[in-house]
C-alpha cells in the first residue's frame, strides 16, 4: 500500500527529485517507511477524532469538526472563489480581448513584418551596386561615368548615417562615469569626509585627506574638479587651525599640546594666517613680506621654515598668555574678601603655569627648529619673544600688586597696629615672588631683573631693597643647607 502511494506522491515531484528517489534504495525505503507509519496511524486519519479551531454559524461555540467536514469546506471555498474570478473575467472580457490582440499585432511586427522590411532594403541595395557596376563597364563617356558615379553616391547616401564623433566622445566619457559613479562620489566626498572627521576630533586623518588630494591635483593638474575639492579642502583645513588655536587658550595637558603642535606644524600655517585670530593676521603680513625678500636667494625653503617656526612660538605663547590672563580674571571676586589672599593666589597661577608653559615650549621646539638653527640663528629671536612674554606677564603682576598691596597693608596696620605683624605679611609675599624668579631660572629667563626695577628702583616703591635682600638671603641659605 505504501508502495503504491510512493509511486502516486512521486509523479508531482520534479524529474530531478524523481530521478534521485528511483536511484537512491536508501532513501526509497525511508520515505516507504514513513508513508506505512502514516498509513497505520489511527489517531492521524481518523475521522472522529480529528478537531478544528473552526466555529459554526449556529451557535458559535467550538465544535469537533472531521476531516471530511474540514475537506469539503475547503473545496466549497475554492468552488467560491473560482465563481468570483469567472465573474471578474467576464465583465473585463473586452479589455482582456484587446490587450491579447495588441499583444499579438506587436508580435507579428517585430518578428514577421520587421524581417522583411531588412530584407526588402538589402534587396534595394544589392540591385543598386549591380547596376552601378555595370554602367561603369561598358559606358565610356566620361559624363556617363560620372553621372552613374554621383546617382551611386546619392543611392548609397540614403543609407549612409554620418559618425559625429564628438558626440560619440561625450558618450563614451559619460559610460565611463557611469561606470565609476561610486569612484567618483567617494572624491566627491572628500571635504565633507574631511569636516566630519574634523569634528569628531580626527585631526590626523584630516591631514591625511589633504595630502590625498594634492597628490590628485599634481597628476590631474588641469582637471579643475581637483581644483575645487582642494579649495573646498583648504578652507575645512583653515577652520581646523582656528579651532585648534582657541583649543590652545584652554587648560589642556601637555600630550594634547604637543599633538596640536605636531599637526600645525604639517599645515602650511603662512597660508592660513589670514584666517587666524588678530595676533595671527598682524603677524602673516610681516612674515610675507619677509617670504618674498627671502626666495630672492638660495635658502628661501629654509627661511620658509623659519618663519613658520617663528609663528607657530607666537601662537603659542599668545595663547598661554590668554590662558593665564583668565585664570587671573577667574579669581577677582576674592577680592571682595581678601585682597592679600588673592595676590598671593595670583603669583601661585604664575609660578605654576608660567613653568609649565615653558616646560611644554621647549618640549615642543627644540626639535622643531633643528632644521632652521642649522643655517640660521634663531636665539636672538627666541630671546625677544620669550622676554616680551615674560614682560608683559611681569608688567600685569606689578599692576596688580601697586593696586591692591598698599590698601591691604595700610587695613591690617589700622586694626592690628602692630608692625611686626605687617612685616611679616610682606616678608611672605616678597619671598612668593623670590621662589616665583627662582623657578624660571631653569630656562635662563630673566623674571627677577623686571621685578626689581618696576618694585624697588623706581619712585614710590612698594618694597624696600633691604627687604628684598634679607628674604632672598633666606632662600639662598634654605636652598644651600
Amino acid at each position: 500500500m505504501s508502495g503504491i502511494l510512493l509511486e502516486t506522491l512521486k509523479h508531482d515531484l520534479e524529474p530531478e527529485l524523481q530521478r534521485y528517489v528511483d536511484s537512491d534504495a536508501q532513501l526509497r525505503e525511508l520515505s516507504d517507511s514513513y508513508l506505512q507509519d502514516l498509513l497505520i496511524n489511527d489517531e492521524l486519519l481518523s475521522t472522529e477524532i480529528y478537531t478544528t479551531t473552526t466555529t459554526t454559524n449556529e451557535n458559535q461555540s467550538s465544535h469537533k469538526r472531521t476531516l471530511i467536514e474540514e475537506i469539503a469546506e475547503l473545496d466549497s471555498r475554492q468552488h467560491d472563489i473560482n465563481l468570483k474570478l469567472a465573474a471578474i473575467t467576464n465583465e473585463n472580457r473586452d479589455l482582456i480581448i484587446d490587450i491579447s490582440n495588441d499583444l499579438n499585432t506587436f508580435n507579428t511586427t517585430v518578428s514577421v513584418d520587421y524581417n522583411k522590411e531588412i530584407d526588402a532594403m538589402l534587396k534595394v541595395l544589392d540591385v543598386e551596386n549591380h547596376n552601378s557596376n555595370a554602367i561603369s563597364t561598358t559606358n565610356t563617356n566620361n559624363n556617363v561615368i560620372s553621372a552613374a558615379q554621383s546617382s551611386m553616391s546619392t543611392t548609397s547616401n540614403k543609407f549612409h548615417v554620418s559618425i559625429n564623433e564628438k558626440l560619440t566622445n561625450a558618450i563614451k566619457i559619460n559610460n565611463s562615469v557611469l561606470t565609476n559613479i561610486d569612484s567618483v562620489l567617494d572624491l566627491l566626498e572628500l571635504p565633507t569626509l574631511c569636516k566630519l572627521c574634523i569634528l569628531q576630533g580626527n585631526y590626523q586623518e584630516s591631514l591625511e585627506i589633504s595630502i590625498l588630494v594634492q597628490a590628485l591635483l599634481i597628476r590631474f593638474p588641469k582637471l579643475v574638479i581637483f581644483q575645487r575639492i582642494q579649495a573646498q579642502v583648504e578652507q575645512e583645513l583653515k577652520l581646523m587651525v582656528r579651532g585648534l588655536i582657541k583649543l590652545l587658550n584652554t587648560n589642556l595637558k601637555q600630550n594634547n599640546i604637543l599633538k596640536i603642535f605636531h599637526i600645525l606644524n604639517k599645515l602650511d600655517i603662512l597660508g592660513y594666517g589670514s584666517s587666524s585670530d588678530e595676533s595671527i593676521k598682524g603677524y602673516s603680513s610681516q612674515t610675507k613680506s619677509t617670504t618674498n625678500n627671502g626666495t630672492k636667494n638660495n635658502n628661501s625653503n629654509i627661511n620658509r621654515q623659519h618663519q613658520k617656526d617663528k609663528l607657530l612660538k607666537i601662537i603659542y605663547l599668545n595663547a598661554r598668555f590668554k590662558f593665564i590672563t583668565n585664570e587671573i580674571a577667574a579669581l577677582k571676586p576674592l577680592i571682595k574678601f581678601n585682597k592679600l589672599s588673592y595676590l598671593k593666589r595670583f603669583i601661585e597661577i604664575y609660578r605654576e603655569f608660567i613653568f609649565n608653559s615653558f616646560s611644554i615650549y621647549y618640549a615642543i621646539f627644540n626639535v622643531s627648529t633643528s632644521i632652521s638653527n642649522a643655517s640660521l640663528d634663531t636665539s636672538n629671536e627666541d630671546n625677544l619673544l620669550i622676554n616680551s612674554f615674560i614682560r608683559s606677564l611681569a608688567i600685569l603682576l606689578v599692576q596688580e600688586l601697586h593696586k591692591y598691596l598698599p590698601e591691604v597693608f595700610a587695613l591690617k596696620g589700622a586694626e592690628e597696629d602692630v608692625e611686626l605683624d605687617i612685616q611679616t605679611k610682606k616678608d611672605g609675599l616678597i619671598l612668593q615672588i623670590i621662589y616665583l624668579c627662582k623657578s624660571l631660572s631653569k630656562y635662563n629667563i630673566d623674571f627677577e631683573s623686571v621685578i626689581l626695577s618696576e618694585l624697588c628702583f623706581k619712585e614710590n616703591s612698594l618694597i624696600n631693597e633691604i627687604d628684598w635682600t634679607r628674604n632672598l638671603s633666606k632662600v639662598k641659605k634654605f636652598r644651600s643647607g
